[in-house]
């Protein structure tokens, strides 16, 4: 946990509540082990797009569609969501969750590794998420760089890991190797003279990136 108990209770009191269908993606997603972003990073996802004026969006890791959809209901009729997903089981359950509001119909889902489908894209986007394996998030940040608009935002979650980072240490939740990762990658963007970064103690630390000078 990255707040104390009491502000962390008192935040929630302030939550508002969730559709039927958000509701069912957050249980689906706490009785089968899915990572899912936490309800107010995904709402501050829907609000960046929408305050930004995006129409075309990024995410690296669709799991079950809970982020992408946020996103897509904040975006213009035309807008779409472009979402890289490896495992084809969990998009599978994804695109069933998608299908059931209209703007799943705005979320295109690609297969495949990202390190390997997000080379080959050819749009520049307005805002790029990045919510996949830990241990490619450096990797991720340099391509989406390449792909992102001028002014555009990338956001990227869990870069305080339960908190793990203050500490240096991993735990059975976020391996060292993780943690490491999440150290180097926060000291890079923190120190780069290229670029804006703010890292925001929400859910389980959501970092946004900007270009300098654009």
């Amino acid at each position: 946990m990255i707040l104390e108990r009491a502000t962390s209770d008192y935040l929630d009191s302030l939550r508002r509540p969730a559709d039927p269908l958000l509701v069912e993606m957050e249980s689906y997603a706490a009785a089968n082990d899915v990572p899912i972003a936490p309800r107010e990073t995904a709402r501050l996802l829907g609000m960046l797009a929408r305050a930004g004026g995006a129409r075309l969006v990024l995410e690296v890791g669709l799991a079950i569609g809970y982020s992408a959809l946020h996103i897509a209901r904040a975006l213009p009729e035309y807008g779409k969501v472009v979402s890289l997903e490896r495992d084809m089981q969990m998009a599978a359950v994804a695109k069933t969750y998608l299908a059931r509001d209209p703007a799943g119909a705005k979320v295109e889902v690609l297969l495949g590794d990202a390190h390997d489908t997000l080379p080959g894209l050819r749009e520049t986007f307005d805002m790029i998420f990045i919510d996949a394996d830990k241990s490619g998030y450096p990797g991720y940040l340099d391509l989406a760089l390449d792909r992102l608009r001028k002014r555009g935002l990338i956001v990227i979650d869990n870069l305080l890991m339960d908190g793990d980072v203050a500490t240096g240490r991993g735990d059975r939740h976020w391996p060292q190797a993780s943690v490491d990762t999440a150290l180097s990658l926060n000291r890079r963007l923190a120190t780069d003279p290229a670029l804006d970064y703010v890292l925001l103690p929400l859910g389980d630390g959501v970092g946004i990136v900007q270009r300098r000078g654009q």
